[in-house]
């Protein structure tokens, strides 16, 4: 791995950050088939898309830990070493919160109310078109420092970066009124299932919030 990563320095630090991204997303889409085991109770599923969570979020780790150990202390570029590191922590919790979500759900075996799932799922939905817009954004920015950050590879990036925006401002809008239906069924579930059930919902939202984090921090690299 090391010598992956100190090859890939050799020709960018954004070849580096976008296979810090790929990981990421492997981690991103267990979620989905995670959350459909959640709403059918089933526990053996929940626990082996846990572990896999788990030891893709580690993976991602060791290369985020990778990258930080090759980053020079003066890079011969435009960026700043800090804005690498901030970008490279907020694309890592993306990672970090759907492994929270894994074990919230693994740790208590839960009943979803049938009336909560259609927003649940929906949530996971939007949460996902963050990611997705994400992923697209670190996959220009390799092109967009081979072209020395041109004016046209800049407007791709943040047009990519303003899809990220408004995805999770639609992921916003529902984890909200996922809540506000978990509240209305608070006569019909019981309190520590309230309690999980509102920290996945949080934790998800948590996902897309850093994903938006990474694009303004992406944001802030090409403005310099």
């Amino acid at each position: 791995m090391r010598s992956v990563i100190g090859a890939l320095f050799r020709k960018s630090p954004f070849e580096a950050l976008h296979k810090h991204m790929q990981k990421v997303r492997e981690c991103c889409d267990q979620l989905q088939p995670l959350m459909e085991a959640f709403m059918s109770g089933d526990r053996d599923l929940i626990r082996q898309k846990t572990k896999e969570i788990s030891d893709l979020e580690h993976e991602a780790d060791i290369i985020k830990n990778d990258i930080r150990e090759h980053l020079p202390h003066r890079l011969l570029m435009s960026v700043d070493r800090s804005d690498i590191l901030h970008f490279l922590n907020q694309e890592d919790a993306v990672a970090d919160s759907i492994e929270d979500i894994a074990k919230l759900i693994e740790m208590r075996e839960t009943s979803v109310p049938s009336e909560l799932k259609g927003e649940l799922m929906e949530l996971v939905d939007k949460v996902m078109h963050t990611i997705t817009s994400l992923e697209s954004a670190t996959s220009e920015i390799k092109r967009l420092a081979q072209s020395s950050f041109s004016r046209e590879e800049e407007k791709k990036v943040s047009d990519l970066i303003k899809r990220i925006d408004r995805s999770e401002y639609e992921a916003d809008i529902v984890q909200q009124r996922s809540a506000r239906k978990l509240f209305s069924l608070e006569d019909k579930t019981d309190f520590l299932s309230m309690v999980l059930l509102m920290k996945i919902m949080g934790e998800l939202g948590s996902v897309a919030d850093h994903a938006q984090n990474t694009g303004d921090r992406l944001r802030g690299i090409i403005a310099r």
